[in-house]
C-alpha cells in the first residue's frame, strides 16, 4: 500500500511535465499574410521563424509566435508579426520601441508588428498597414 502511495506522488509531479511537452502552438490568423493586399502588394515568401532567430529587440522569453512575409509591388515590404504572451507586453514594446528609418510598428492586443520597406508609395505603404491592423483586430475580437 505504501508503495502505491508513493508511485501516485511521482506520477502527479511529472504529469505538468509531460503535458508543458505537449501544448499546442500559439495561433495566428488563418489570413495573416494574404497572397494579396490592398490590390497593389503582391506576397513572395512567408514562413515562422524560431524565435531564437527573431531579428528585432523583442524578449524571447515574451513570444509564442513569429511568422514574416516579404511583399513586392510598389516597392518591396517585409512585415514580421509576434504573437506575445499578453496585451501588456505589446504595450510595453510599442512604448519603448527606437524608431528607425523606413520601419514602422505597433501593436494590437498580444500581436507586435514590425515592417520594413524599401522605396515604398507612401499611399500604397498606409493601405498595406491599414489593411494588416485589421485584419489583427478582427482576430483580437474571435
Amino acid at each position: 500500500m505504501q508503495e502505491s502511495r508513493g508511485m501516485k506522488r511521482r506520477n502527479w509531479l511529472l504529469s505538468p511535465l509531460f503535458f508543458a511537452g505537449c501544448r499546442k502552438e500559439a495561433e495566428l490568423p488563418r489570413d495573416l499574410f494574404p497572397e494579396s493586399v490592398a490590390g497593389s502588394w503582391r506576397r513572395g515568401e512567408v514562413h515562422d521563424l524560431p524565435v531564437s532567430e527573431a531579428p528585432d529587440p523583442v524578449p524571447r522569453n515574451e513570444v509564442e509566435r513569429l511568422r514574416e512575409a516579404s511583399y513586392q509591388g510598389p516597392g518591396k515590404l517585409q512585415a514580421r508579426v509576434y504573437r506575445l504572451s499578453s496585451a501588456a507586453v505589446g504595450t510595453l514594446l510599442a512604448q519603448r520601441w527606437r524608431p528607425s528609418a523606413d520601419t514602422v510598428f505597433f501593436e494590437v492586443g498580444r500581436y507586435f508588428v514590425v515592417v520594413k520597406w524599401q522605396a515604398a508609395d507612401r499611399k500604397a505603404l498606409q493601405e498595406f498597414l491599414y489593411d494588416l491592423e485589421n485584419r489583427l483586430t478582427a482576430a483580437t475580437k474571435r
